[in-house]
């Protein structure tokens, strides 16, 4: 398999050139599979119809593929997707990508305040810039350790309580404890259970947490697994 990064450079090149220069020229292709409304080249320029012309005259064969549904009769595609994402529709996300979305990073040290009202977290580092995240909030979250698979819930965003409006991913993990410093952890989202809001006090977020950690139990337990796309 190739990867081939997206750059400006890429994105400039016009359709028949990227056949050209990169399809045919870098990987000598024979045959292409694109869905059905699959578009490429500067502007989407290139269509369908472009590559079968192109085809004919560089001797490749165009396969199309039909549309994929989800369980939900939704069309899958890349743009409903991050859709879905951006707008903190987890479920929906999850049926389109035949998987939790997730996110993975090495744990941090944080600020050891959790502990402290006795919700310690851990703290992943910072993802790519270009990762595509949920909304600010609290979420429900299965936290994929090296000891194995345990339930937790997520704070995504600022700390308004104490002042801190960095955004910062920090998880609450249920039923277990360790010292997990540098350890890779991936986080599957499963439920959104509110937005990010301050509280007066450290009382009152205690308070919340306990709300919270209730309804992520709750939402963890009736989950349903990810219909399969195969």
């Amino acid at each position: 398999m190739a990867v081939v990064p997206f750059t400006t450079q890429l994105a400039a090149l016009e359709a028949e050139q990227f056949v050209d220069d990169v399809l045919l020229g870098r990987f000598a292709m024979r045959e292409l599979l694109v869905g059905h409304d699959h578009g490429f080249g500067r502007g989407r320029m290139g269509d369908i119809e472009v590559l079968r012309q192109l085809g004919r005259s560089r001797d490749f064969q165009v396969t199309v593929l039909p549309p994929v549904f989800a369980a939900d009769g939704h069309a899958i595609s890349s743009t409903a997707i991050r859709r879905s994402v951006a707008g903190g529709d987890l479920a929906r996300a999850a049926l389109g990508l035949g998987r939790p979305y997730s996110i993975a990073g090495t744990v941090v040290r944080g600020d050891q305040r959790g502990r402290t009202i006795g919700y310690p977290t851990l703290n992943l580092s910072p993802p790519s810039p270009r990762k595509l995240l949920p909304p600010d909030g609290v979420y429900a979250v299965r936290v994929q350790l090296p000891e194995g698979e345990f339930g937790g819930m997520l704070n995504l965003g600022p700390r308004p309580t104490v002042g801190d409006q960095q955004r910062r991913i920090e998880a609450h993990v249920f039923d277990a404890r360790g010292d997990w410093y540098g350890a890779a952890v991936r986080l599957d989202f499963v439920a959104r259970l509110r937005g990010t809001r301050p509280f007066p006090g450290l009382d009152a977020l205690k308070a919340q947490l306990g709300d919270d950690e209730t309804k992520a139990r709750l939402a963890l337990a009736t989950a349903q697994p990810t219909p399969s796309l195969s």
